[in-house]
This record gives C-alpha cells, sequence and structure tokens, in this order.
C-alpha cells in the first residue's frame, strides 16, 4: 500500500512538472505566434478584390455583380469580423466560400456561412474531415478536380491539388487576369509548415511547386500565413524543403542549414527545421 501511494505521488510530481514545462513552451514560443496569427490587416487590392490577412489563415473577398467568393474564413475573432465585412460588401448577393483546407485556423468561420456553398476538396470525406475539424465547420459541396468561375472581367480557378500536400486534399484558388494564387499552407512565406496532419507528406509540397508553376502564370502569391509577395515566394519555401532534405541526408550540413532559417516564424517540435527533418528521416526509413 505504501508502495502504491509513494508511486502515485511521484507520478503526481512528474504530471506537474509536465504540465509546468507544457505552459513554458507555450508562454515562450506559442503564444507568441499565435497572438501574430490573430493580428488581422485589410488591404483593398483593387475595387473588386480585398485581402484579409492574418487572423488565422490568409484570406480573400472577391466581389462581382452576382456572387461573392470568400477564400478562407479565419479563427475565433477574426472569423467573426470577416463574416461582418463579407455581408457588409455582399448585400443580398449569394456567397460562395472556399475553403483552402480543413485546419481550423482556415474554416473557423465556416459556421456563420449557413445557407450558402462551401466548397472544399474532393479527396476527403466527411470522416476524414471529422478528424481534424468541427461538424459545423462541414462543406456541403466537394470539388473533384476544378472549377471555373466568371467574376467580372476575371476568371477563377478553383484548383484541386488531388494529392497529399499540407493535408488530404489542399485547394487553390488563381485569379487569372490579376495573375495572383491563393496558395493556402500549400505555400508560405517566412514562416515554417507544420507537418502535423497525418496527411502531410513533403514530397506532395514539391510536387505541387512543379504543379502550380507550369499550370498557371503566377505573379502575385497569398501565401496560407505571412506577407503577400511574388513568385519568389514559391521559390523559397520550395528550398526549404530542399535544405531540410539535405540536413535530413548529412548531419554535418544541419545546424548550417537550420541557422539559415532562424528569423522565420517557427515553435520547436511542432514547426521547426528539426520538426520538418525529423519528419523527412522518418519517412526515409519507411521507404
Amino acid at each position: 500500500m505504501k508502495t502504491l501511494k509513494k508511486t502515485l505521488k511521484w507520478i503526481g510530481i512528474i504530471l506537474l512538472v509536465l504540465a509546468g514545462i507544457g505552459f513554458t513552451l507555450y508562454a515562450i514560443y506559442l503564444r507568441p505566434v499565435l497572438k501574430k496569427m490573430e493580428a488581422t490587416s485589410v488591404v483593398k487590392y483593387d475595387k473588386e478584390l480585398t485581402l484579409v490577412l492574418g487572423g488565422g489563415g490568409n484570406s480573400g473577398i472577391l466581389v462581382s455583380d452576382s456572387l461573392v467568393i470568400v477564400i478562407d474564413t479565419k479563427m475565433g475573432d477574426a472569423a467573426e469580423e470577416l463574416y461582418k465585412m463579407v455581408k457588409e460588401l455582399a448585400g443580398n448577393k449569394p456567397i460562395l466560400v472556399i475553403d483552402t483546407h480543413d485546419h481550423s485556423d482556415h474554416i473557423g468561420g465556416n459556421k456563420f456561412y449557413t445557407g450558402q456553398t462551401i466548397l472544399a476538396g474532393g479527396n476527403y470525406t466527411k470522416e476524414i474531415w471529422l478528424e481534424e475539424a468541427s461538424e459545423e465547420s462541414l462543406p456541403n459541396q466537394w470539388l473533384k478536380d476544378r472549377m471555373d468561375i466568371k467574376m467580372g472581367d476575371d476568371t477563377v480557378t478553383v484548383f484541386n491539388l488531388a494529392r497529399k500536400v499540407h493535408t488530404a486534399s489542399d485547394v487553390v484558388v488563381y485569379l487569372h487576369k490579376r495573375k495572383m494564387l491563393f496558395a493556402g499552407d500549400v505555400v508560405l512565406n517566412k514562416q515554417v509548415p507544420a507537418l502535423v496532419s497525418h496527411a502531410a507528406d513533403p514530397d506532395g509540397y514539391m510536387k505541387a511547386f512543379d504543379l502550380l508553376t507550369k499550370q498557371f502564370d503566377i505573379q502575385t502569391v497569398v501565401p496560407g500565413h505571412g506577407p503577400v509577395g511574388g513568385i519568389e515566394v514559391i521559390d523559397n519555401f520550395r528550398q526549404y524543403f530542399v535544405d531540410m532534405q539535405t540536413a535530413a541526408n548529412d548531419d554535418s550540413k544541419k545546424e548550417e542549414l537550420i541557422a539559415k532559417y532562424s528569423d522565420w516564424t517557427q515553435v520547436p517540435m511542432i514547426m521547426s527545421p528539426g520538426a520538418t527533418i525529423g519528419v523527412l528521416k522518418k519517412k526515409a526509413l519507411s521507404k
């Protein structure tokens, strides 16, 4: 009995220590990243297009005479603020919500768009979606391949990558006249990817970069997170994966290559070069 009490006491102490470590990691690393993600800025790109950056994933609102398209609905308070903005711009026009993927920082506002079309990649099933997201965020339309929509004098292509990249079914949105790509988390700008989804695949990222740059004439990239930029945003993100693969193959280069990305937003063990290298090494062992 004494042994059991002593064991339980030590288990309690260990759990308290682990909780303390977890809180410390949250306070030092994760909280600043979440604060950064929660901050929003509104950019009136042109008369029809508004970019709403931060507050979760970067979002876009595109308005025509007959339809309003919303690309990603954010999370938390930012999701509700985005919805208010959309409703003001839309009036009585129908709204098409496009979810680039099923992570809560991109779809947290889906629940506000009742009665509207919510579109996501067709490689998801309801069961796969609910592994990552809530029932209230569930789309009501699934895209198997691509959809082209005329919006004023521009054409919008919604394109299902149809392979595992960041998640099981990432979607991107391309505005032809503006030569602008909304990439979701397939492309980030100065932020280390979180390869936490069971479907996340570094090889899928590399194939997606090749496909997108061949498929579309891209001049402006709206990444899933980080500032808007040019085609160099894709080039830089591609180089990150090349460098991490080199580091995974050659430990002598690991320190130098990790240091190269010290100014990128990251969280230890979740969104870090070390975590990416770990995924790549695990993948190599499974082949």
